[in-house]
């Protein structure tokens, strides 16, 4: 039979262990016009809105000029609103980004509105181009340059991703409290350890 000992320290193991798990990730929204290389990491305020049509949103992806002499990390973050209208940011990730190649990041699963707008920012310290298209192929979104200024009729390749929520959400424990956690699994596990030395034989 298990102690009740024993039951608490496996018990704390898997709250420990359940943040770190993702679920697999599926594609939502994508725009695939590559007409030309529209936007670049020099220019500021490069965003992309867009409408999601599931509950979360884990994870995105632009597409970058395949001419690229250059490449280096890309920074793309999620935002309830463009970071000058008042957004809060949502989540963010680093991607490699690579001339030819996409650039995609993902991050533990956000829960989403269906339909609501929300906005993808793309930054980099290097001067890569981001392909995007003029042909309003993407009718739920459009893409920002220069300061965030709208281009109604323009996009950026990109895609996002999305991945079941969790069914009950546990929050990442701050590395003092993980650490104190830890260290209290320890404890457990001594004192496990002479109880059961100290069982009298049969």
């Amino acid at each position: 039979m298990r102690s009740p000992l024993r039951s608490c320290l496996i018990a704390s193991c898997i709250a420990l262990a359940a943040p770190l798990a993702f679920a697999q990730n599926t594609i939502d929204q994508k725009q695939e016009d590559i007409s030309y290389a529209m936007g670049g990491f020099f220019q500021s305020g490069l965003a992309q809105s867009f409408q999601t049509s599931a509950d979360s949103i884990s994870g995105a992806g632009i597409e970058l000029w395949p001419r690229a002499e250059e490449d280096g990390p890309v920074t793309i973050a999620l935002w309830d609103a463009l970071p000058t209208q008042g957004g809060v940011k949502l989540a963010e990730g680093v991607a490699k980004g690579v001339g030819t190649l996409w650039a995609d990041t993902f991050w533990k699963p956000v829960k989403a509105e269906a339909n609501k707008t929300y906005f993808l920012t793309f930054t980099s310290d290097v001067p890569i181009f981001i392909i995007g298209g003029s042909l309003d192929n993407y009718k739920k979104g459009m893409a920002y340059a220069n300061d965030y200024t709208p281009f109604a009729q323009y996009d950026y390749t990109f895609r996002t991703y999305a991945a079941p929520l969790p069914a009950q959400t546990t929050p990442v424990p701050e590395p003092a409290t993980a650490a104190m956690m830890l260290a209290g699994l320890g404890v457990l596990a001594g004192q496990l350890r002479r109880k059961t030395r100290q069982r009298p034989s049969r």
